[in-house]
């Protein structure tokens, strides 16, 4: 296989998220739950994990 290298950098200026960006899986279960569908995010999750994925549709 191939080594993965990752750089680690200095932090940069940190800009705290406002609220509404919190707990977004929360505040907006619907329209995650579209995001999660429509980013490919599920299906790369069924994929690799098959029916152990399953516990993931109980979460957000």
């Amino acid at each position: 296989g191939q080594e993965v290298v990752t750089p680690i950098l200095a932090a940069k200026t940190f800009w705290p998220a406002e609220a509404y960006h919190q707990n977004f899986h929360e505040t907006n279960p619907l329209r995650y739950s579209f995001y999660r569908e429509a980013c490919g995010r599920d299906a790369r999750v069924r994929q690799l994990w098959g029916v152990d994925a399953l516990i993931l549709e109980e979460r957000p």
